[in-house]
């Protein structure tokens, strides 16, 4: 049963007010920006559906102390070993509040060595009129022994697994994967991160195995795109996005750890890397920050959210011309997670979505003049 919650300062407020103060970017265009939610945990993906209303994913407040260690093949230190709960959900913002559609999802929390990063629900997208999320905080190396990772379809009586990724990718686990001595961010169940419908289907991507999948929303099978890490390098690829027939994949860089965490000194830059439809794999950007949002406007401009993830107000969004040179519209971002364009060409961007406390998280509204 969809749970019904009144809008209250704890939890998160609605806030379709009047636009804040305008700035101009380097180009020219003009920048609004307003508040839509706060007071979230960790939101990560966003999309829209056709009723017009926000739907987001929860990665959750990190509650929980799940323990599978000693029972089956455990993320390393730094970042493992995790510890479960299930705090992750679904939220539906609309004009008149906000509810919960999917709660009490599978979560789980990495070391604290690493900020104690979370997992849960980390993006929704539709196909249809049916609601679809990717969780990435389930699996037994996640601390939970009978909630997989994968592809949840969303309706009025609950949530349910209908694509097991923790199960495809212990069978497939690419050539990063595969890998011996393994690498030490080795994923046993994945932190699967993206999720967009196109062509009929849904697609997901796995950032640490670098792993492309396509699944089928009505039977849940699973067919590899491509083997990122295999193609482009080791390069952690976060996020999608579809233009024109063409995919295209961000990525995070390469983060290097050290004894005593990530080494920044010796960590790659980020970039944008494009599928045709005829197959061919190019990169398109370079140079670029922490990619964790990727969108189109109605002129197929591609907007890139930048989200360097040690440095707090240090996230941006830029737009790329069509040489791939990257200019800021809006900067001082916190921790910034996932980017979408609305029905209302607005761009809205999930902040404080990683490394923040529990209610740090919101939503905010970001309009740009020539966007249209």
């Amino acid at each position: 049963m969809r749970q019904r919650v009144m809008v209250c300062m704890a939890a998160a407020m609605v806030s379709m007010a009047a636009p804040g103060a305008a700035v101009r970017a380097a180009g020219g265009d003009e920048v609004t920006v307003s508040v839509v939610a706060t007071g979230l945990n960790d939101p990560r993906g966003l999309t829209f559906g056709s009723d017009g209303h926000l739907y987001v994913a929860e990665a959750g407040d990190g509650s929980g102390s799940l323990s599978t260690v000693g029972q089956c093949d455990q993320v390393q230190p730094p970042v493992g070993p995790f510890v479960g709960g299930a705090s992750a959900r679904v939220l539906e913002f609309s004009p008149n509040g906000f509810a919960v559609v999917a709660g009490e999802l599978p979560s789980t929390h990495a070391s604290a060595l690493v900020g104690g990063d979370k997992q849960g629900a980390s993006d929704v997208a539709f196909a249809g009129n049916r609601l679809y999320a990717l969780l990435s905080g389930g699996g037994c190396s996640h601390g939970h022994t009978d909630a997989n990772n994968g592809i949840l379809s969303i309706d009025r009586h609950g949530a349910s697994l209908v694509a097991d990724l923790s199960a495809w990718l212990l069978a497939n686990p690419g050539a990063k994967g595969a890998e011996q001595p393994r690498n030490p961010d080795y994923e046993p169940d994945g932190t699967w991160y993206s999720m967009i419908f196109a062509n009929g289907r849904l697609y997901a991507v796995e950032p640490n195995h670098g792993m492309l999948v396509t699944v089928h929303p009505s039977t849940g099978e699973i067919e590899l795109v491509s083997d990122l890490f295999a193609t482009f390098g080791d390069h952690t690829y976060t996020t999608l996005a579809f233009d024109r027939g063409d995919l295209y994949i961000g990525t995070l860089g390469q983060i290097v750890f050290g004894p005593g965490g990530p080494d920044l000194a010796h960590s790659f830059e980020a970039g944008v890397y494009r599928i045709s439809s005829n197959g061919v794999a190019t990169q398109v950007a370079s140079g670029l920050h922490a990619v964790l949002g990727l969108a189109f406007d109605a002129r197929h401009r591609l907007y890139v959210l930048q989200s360097p993830i040690f440095v707090p107000g240090t996230g941006s969004l830029v737009r790329l011309d069509e040489h791939g040179n990257a200019e800021t519209l809006l900067s001082g971002l916190t921790f910034p997670s996932a980017l979408t364009r609305g029905p209302d060409d607005a761009f809205y961007i999930s902040t404080c979505g990683y490394h923040c406390s529990p209610g740090q998280g919101g939503i905010l509204r970001v309009v740009v003049g020539g966007s249209k």
